[in-house]
């Protein structure tokens, strides 16, 4: 089946976007989590539901969560000392850590606290793994995508499957959504940012539509300030759903 994506509403002019993704997927994946959400304060997960406060881990060094669509777990990043400022959003060589980052993921109830994925400096830059940061997830829960540091120019997307239990590198890619929110051939695609280079020199950062593997280009986005901008040129122009 071939979706066409018509062109996107707002701010961009003549961006068109013409993608061959498949057949649309089952419905959307039901959020149970209502008002719930997690944050980190002084290194700790805390769980919050309306005026309840739970804390979920004690060790001063966990930082960066995200409520599964299941609402059953929390997925985040336990690091080797403290996690630095939350406002310096800077991200780090992983090479120059002290010792290495953690994937890792605890139930909402505070057991279950396990280690997903090791970090690593990696023989290339595309294999280095530390920061976990952005963490996202496809529509069944099943598949964790985030960025870690890799080139001067560029970070490395990752996703790791809580099936297979294994990591495997994406793209380059400085910014990026999941679209697990679409019930629409889109479902599960992948925008991201990259820092691409023109044929005669200079160099720009455009927003590229991937399928779910992100394996395969579909086109250009186009240039976004952010991709809340995308999000709502997508839910405008009804492009999410089916």
């Amino acid at each position: 089946m071939r979706f066409e994506l018509a062109k996107l509403t707002g701010m961009r002019r003549g961006l068109l976007m013409a993608c061959a993704l498949g057949a649309a997927s089952a419905p959307a994946f039901a959020d149970p989590r209502g008002s719930s959400r997690v944050v980190a304060e002084n290194g700790n997960i805390v769980l919050i539901s309306g005026s309840v406060r739970k804390v979920l881990t004690g060790t001063g060094r966990d930082s960066a969560p995200s409520l599964t669509p299941d609402g059953q777990w929390v997925v985040f990043t336990r690091s080797a000392k403290p996690p630095p400022d939350p406002s310096d959003d800077a991200l780090t060589d992983c090479a120059s850590l002290s010792g290495s980052d953690e994937l890792r993921q605890v139930k909402t109830d505070g057991s279950g606290d396990v280690l997903l994925l090791q970090g690593r400096t990696g023989s290339e830059p595309s294999q280095a793994l530390c920061g976990f940061h952005n963490k996202q997830f496809s529509s069944d829960g099943r598949t964790i995508y985030f960025l870690s540091p890799a080139w001067a120019t560029s970070s490395g997307l990752h996703l790791y499957s809580r099936d297979s239990q294994t990591a495997r590198f994406v793209m380059p890619a400085n910014d990026f959504v999941v679209l697990s929110w679409c019930t629409s051939a889109l479902k599960d695609a992948i925008i991201a940012q990259q820092h691409r280079y023109f044929k005669f020199g200079g160099s720009f950062d455009w927003y590229w539509l991937f399928d779910a593997s992100g394996k395969t280009e579909q086109g250009p986005v186009g240039e976004f300030d952010s991709v809340d901008a995308i999000k709502n040129d997508l839910d405008a122009s009804g492009q999410c759903q089916s």
